[in-house]
């Protein structure tokens, strides 16, 4: 498969469309309220998620998962705070995961105080989720314009060379775009945290 054909505007949509795909967001309706950890465990296996018992168990001991109830069984709040951890265990720390959620969670023994219901929470963010999704599908062709334009004007790239060099520069873009966004994410934590 050509670097050109990656570049193209029907098939970056395609690719967006593939991370849905691909990215399989835990089923939490197929919940049974009363699992256990290896039933978690392989409740996340069918779903497409990779975990173990050593990481949930960790989850809790660190105060970022409260424990199970009775000391046993993990809830609905339980499974939908460990897809959440799931997702952003992809770009962030386990430390930062812990600050982002300690404001609305309060206290970390219990969901019982939240200042909003995990459900709605995890609604919520599927939503802003697989829009964002969709708006890279609609703004990646203007992005590989873009990327185009610039390393035409740079001049020194040989035409046999240039869609290379487009699809690195577009990548690296996607990258930059990552950092910043992590970047902007941890300067407001500490913001929040400093008030």
């Amino acid at each position: 498969m050509g670097n050109e054909f990656l570049l193209d505007a029907g098939k970056l949509r395609e690719l967006s469309k593939d991370i849905l795909r691909h990215d399989v967001l835990a089923n939490i309706s197929q919940y049974n309220e009363q699992m256990t950890l290896s039933q978690v465990v392989r409740f996340f296996e069918r779903n497409g998620l990779a975990f173990t018992n050593t990481m949930i168990q960790n989850y809790v001991r660190v105060g970022v998962v409260p424990p199970p109830v009775e000391k046993r069984y993990y809830t609905k709040n339980h499974l939908i705070l460990l897809t959440l951890i799931h997702h952003l265990k992809e770009i962030y720390s386990l430390d930062d995961i812990k600050r982002l959620i300690q404001p609305v969670a309060k206290d970390a023994n219990t969901f019982d105080d939240d200042l909003i219901d995990m459900a709605a929470l995890y609604k919520i963010y599927e939503e802003l989720y697989r829009e964002a999704i969709d708006d890279w599908g609609r703004d990646l062709p203007a992005l590989v314009e873009k990327v185009r334009e610039r390393v035409d004007k740079s001049g020194g790239v040989s035409e046999a060379e240039k869609e290379t060099v487009y699809f690195f520069v577009t990548v690296l873009t996607l990258m930059v775009q990552s950092i910043a966004a992590k970047q902007l994410a941890r300067l407001m934590l500490d913001s929040f945290a400093g008030e």
